[in-house]
């Protein structure tokens, strides 16, 4: 930084500091100075608040992961194999680390570390393992993500493909092919288990991201001022959730059979459209939790004599709920949005319009005037949404909406 001092009081010479300009006075000086000094301190507290930040960021993703990782949402299928119906641990990190960012992925490290020693008492290496196995499948799923263009608010089906393409797919087929190999290499499955146990982690932790991951996004971005004024949509809401716990309590627990399942369908297609994903993914998570509850205590039609083909049933059928329930609510956001554009298009379009019907007026502007008449810009969604989708027939109609011709 560049510095030429005042020589005096009276000195006529101004001073330089960094790219700024002071007057001549020792006093204008030093104040230039001090408040550059000032500026560069300052610079420190951001990076501080930052790392704090980092830290929280890692112990509340530590923490979540541990209140989701229980081992008494494990079922025994056969021999020494368990496996989970949902696994909302994945679903946990994933959600930490697109909340939070890649800062979080300590956390996730952290928290399946300590749950795998701790709550599965499991060995230290194994432990290890297991860690860098869900943190590797988390990290790959949201790297693909963000490349994808995924916003956490979900209002596109195009975020919705991602989240089953990029998280699910590519993501937790990594976490449970890295799983399968650590428990093998263990000894604590056998190596000819290999592609079944691959294929119950990978269906539950697939299931916890579809399950538990929009939920968790819905629920931060939540507002009470906008919801409290509400209060008899809240109600609306509220109930619907509380049936669509009732009803599938009674469908899966009631002794039906398979035969009424179905029922539970109506409900969530009520909750898709009339709330989209702030009503959908409670719902879903309702049905995820009877269902899981019911398999894990052998109750209901997903217990048979053939338990990984219950645990396949019930976990096809959690799959099909949410699928279908996501993808409505993710289309019918998108659709409003879309008409939300079209009539903010619309009313613009009328506005400059109207504008331009003003400045044409032969009361109020000369021929001459009326040729250099100049409109406002139209906004670019016009050029987007021009009642036409044929980009010659747009461009026509945004050329003589901005240069109308003479009479």
């Amino acid at each position: 930084m560049a510095v030429a001092a005042s020589a005096g009081p009276g000195c006529d010479r101004r001073c330089f500091v960094g790219r700024s300009w002071s007057d001549g006075s020792p006093l204008g000086c030093r104040g230039l100075l001090l408040g550059r000094s000032v500026a560069f301190m300052a610079k420190g507290q951001p990076s501080r608040r930052r790392r704090v930040e980092t830290v929280l960021a890692i112990v509340v993703t530590t923490g979540a992961y541990l209140l989701a990782a229980q081992p008494g949402l494990l079922k025994q299928f056969g021999g020494s194999g368990m496996a989970s119906l949902v696994w909302p641990a994945s679903g946990v990190a994933l959600a930490a680390v697109l909340i939070f960012g890649l800062r979080a992925w300590p956390g996730v490290a952290l928290g399946a570390f300590v749950a795998t020693w701790v709550a599965f008492n499991r060995p230290p290496l194994v432990a290890l393992g297991i860690a860098v196995e869900a943190t590797v499948g988390v990290v790959l799923a949201y790297v693909l993500l963000r490349q994808a263009g995924f916003r956490n608010d979900l209002a596109r089906v195009r975020d919705a493909v991602a989240l089953v393409v990029c998280g699910v797919m590519a993501g937790m087929v990594t976490d449970a092919a890295i799983r399968g190999g650590v428990l093998v290499l263990a000894g604590i499955d056998p190596a000819r288990e290999y592609g079944p146990l691959m294929l119950r982690s990978w269906l539950g932790s697939g299931l916890g991201i579809l399950v538990v991951t929009p939920f968790l996004l819905v629920l931060r971005r939540i507002s009470l001022r906008r919801v409290l004024p509400d209060v008899w949509r809240l109600v609306e809401a509220g109930g619907l959730i509380v049936c669509t716990l009732g009803v599938t309590w009674w469908v899966i627990t009631g002794g039906h059979g398979r035969e009424k399942l179905f029922l539970v369908f109506p409900l969530l297609i009520w909750a898709a459209w009339r709330f989209q994903l702030e009503g959908a993914a409670p719902c879903v998570v309702a049905v995820s939790v009877v269902t899981v509850y019911a398999t894990v205590r052998g109750l209901g039609p997903f217990n048979g004599t053939d338990p990984q083909a219950a645990l396949i049933t019930a976990q096809t059928f959690v799959a099909a709920t949410t699928l279908a329930t996501l993808f409505l609510a993710v289309a019918v956001t998108e659709r409003n949005d879309s008409r939300d554009e079209m009539d903010l298009a619309a009313r613009e379009l009328v506005r400059a319009v109207n504008l331009l019907g003003e400045r044409l007026r032969p009361d109020k502007a000369s021929s001459a005037e009326r040729v250099q008449a100049t409109p406002q810009p139209v906004n670019p969604r016009i050029r987007e949404r021009s009642y036409s989708t044929d980009d010659d027939t747009r461009a026509v109609r945004t050329e003589r909406i901005q240069h109308p011709p003479d009479d």
